[in-house]
């Protein structure tokens, strides 16, 4: 079976699953967003071993779905908790009795601000938005990402950058304008539920830090000589592969939301 037929089939199964969780959230995305980043921070740390750096994998993952938990029912200064976790994994890593590396406790740390924070401000956004606000941003993630690749594909002759050869500064002006335009389309299927200034700013959110967290990602995969994060999604690769991008935007529609829509 070919690779892109895979992705097609996972697409085909997958997406519908994506949206049945996207549009009830709830205790839906709560187990989502535990499952995603659990492996997620799974790939990442393991990714770092290439490096002869051994971050406390298991704890790391606990702490996030800890941190999580805590952020779901009940407290909700993720800072404070952030430091009381590096403190922790700090005394972790002291009486650790090898590989003992200053730096583990960094890269949990790392893990957790750019993997579980994103997802914890994903989930958190249907307060400041009427529009369901998952559905939308991964609406526009998936329509820049398909705009830049087939744009790309047909009209690309420029490169991007260095740290992804394929892309293309012609994919990406494509992919953006395709995002900003979706983004006003649905305004305009929306009008009471986005208006057309949080439409545009959104848009171009998205339409930027979507590509910036696919580079990203790609630098990381790049600096430890792997091709994807891990092979357990067929034809995608692994599952920061797949989020890379929503892991850059979250944080950014979230504070637009909050402080300025």
């Amino acid at each position: 079976m070919s690779n892109q037929l895979k992705r097609i089939i996972t697409g085909i199964i997958g997406i519908p699953v994506l949206i049945f969780i996207f549009y009830y959230g709830g205790i839906f995305f709560f187990i989502f967003s535990l499952l995603v980043t659990s492996l997620a921070l799974w790939e990442l740390f393991s990714m770092f071993e290439k490096k002869s750096f051994y971050p406390l994998k298991i704890s790391g993952i606990v702490l996030s779905s800890v941190l999580q938990l805590i952020f779901y029912f009940y407290f909700r200064e993720v800072f404070v908790l952030l430091i009381l976790i590096f403190l922790i994994l700090i005394s972790a890593e002291v009486f650790r009795k090898e590989k003992v590396n200053p730096l583990n406790p960094v890269i949990v740390l790392f893990g957790l601000v750019y993997i579980t924070i994103p997802f914890i401000l994903l989930g958190s956004m249907s307060e400041y938005s009427k529009l369901n606000p998952v559905i939308y941003i991964f609406v526009l993630i998936w329509t820049c990402d398909s705009a830049a690749y087939f744009g790309g594909k047909y009209t690309g002759r420029h490169k991007l950058s260095s740290i992804s050869p394929n892309k293309t500064i012609e994919g990406s002006v494509i992919g953006f304008l395709f995002t900003l335009i979706v983004s006003i389309v649905i305004h305009l299927i929306f009008p009471s539920d986005l208006n057309l200034r949080d439409a545009i700013v959104i848009g171009i959110l998205v339409g930027v830090f979507s590509q910036i967290g696919d580079l990203f990602e790609s630098l990381i995969k790049r600096y430890f000589g792997v091709k994807d994060s891990s092979g357990i999604i067929p034809g995608h690769g692994g599952v920061l592969d797949r989020f890379d991008s929503v892991i850059f935007v979250a944080p950014l529609v979230f504070i637009y939301f909050k402080y300025f829509s």
